[in-house]
């Protein structure tokens, strides 16, 4: 199935990339922790099996403490590639020196493992929660259909992502002044909406909705981006550094969005939910449809 989002990423060259902003994520994490907060306010009306919860990309932790907070009696697991980055979270966790910290009912579990190849047994998570998930998957209806298989029946996937005309600000600006892209192409949701039906997820619930955010100037902005990490880490990226010259002119171009004095940052975030069906997946791995015996009438 084409799907538009593939997307070859250098896997090693993300992960040092988040070992060397590890120090410097939180004081940028500003978009990060707001859209935390709106994920956490649309569970509001949902229903979870009972089962460990499950931040898929953790950061610094902060999902991890949020969801630990929501859901007081859970297990929460969170994953993140960038050991530098779970030193972090693991060190700010509050029930890090409690002693016997699973008879608490608030344990944290730190694991460190590449996105892609999750060390987890199926059926593991009651909900799996992805915050800002990059694009890291080649083969998006593969893995998305990995880690369904890690919900038990009727669990949640709940994530952000951003779309493509997240940055355009800036792509403009690039644009303008003669250089290519210098961050990550992002996938649109009615692709990611069509890939999570293909891999198995039922009732996937797709929208989007706009975020600006505005600066003082070019360097605070590029500053904050790359503190997120949000250049390129695809296999065909940019090599090498934009020297002095080239960075002037694309601050020149941007410059021409200045707006009541600040300079604004636009970001498509897409909401995606998907349940993992309660008796499993509605597609095999070769993409047949999979039609359940016991449903058809007179059957025994």
């Amino acid at each position: 199935m084409t799907t538009g989002i593939q997307y070859e990423i250098d896997v090693r060259a993300l992960r040092r990339r988040r070992d060397r902003i590890a120090a410097r994520y939180d004081g940028a994490a500003v978009l990060p922790e707001e859209l935390g907060r709106r994920m956490l306010e649309r569970l509001d009306v949902v229903r979870l099996p009972q089962g460990p919860l499950l931040d898929l990309g953790c950061a610094t932790g902060g999902g991890v403490r949020a969801l630990r907070e929501r859901y007081p009696a859970a297990d929460v697991y969170g994953v993140e590639a960038s050991r530098s980055m779970l030193t972090r979270a693991r060190d700010r966790d509050p029930g890090r020196l409690r002693w016997l910290p699973r008879f608490s009912g608030r344990a944290s579990r730190w694991v460190c493992a590449d996105l892609t190849r999750l060390p987890f047994r199926s059926g593991s998570f009651s909900m799996i929660w992805a915050n800002l998930l990059p694009p890291v998957f080649t083969d998006p209806a593969a893995h998305w259909r990995a880690i369904g298989a890690l919900l038990r029946p009727g669990g949640l996937l709940t994530f952000t992502m951003l779309g493509p005309d997240s940055l355009g600000e800036l792509r403009s600006a690039t644009r303008m002044a003669g250089l290519p892209a210098t961050v990550m192409p992002f996938a649109d949701m009615h692709d990611v909406g069509d890939v999570l039906v293909a891999a198995g997820f039922a009732n996937p619930v797709m929208d989007m909705e706009r975020v600006t955010l505005t600066y003082a100037d070019f360097p605070a902005l590029c500053r904050e981006l790359r503190d997120l990490g949000a250049d390129d880490p695809s296999v065909r990226r940019r090599r090498g550094l934009l020297g002095p010259r080239r960075w002037a002119a694309v601050e020149t171009q941007y410059e021409r969005h200045r707006t009541e004095g600040r300079l604004p940052l636009t970001v498509e975030v897409v909401y995606g939910h998907a349940w993992w069906p309660e008796e499993g997946p509605a597609r095999t791995a070769e993409g047949l449809d999979v039609i359940r015996v016991h449903r058809i009438r007179g059957s025994r």
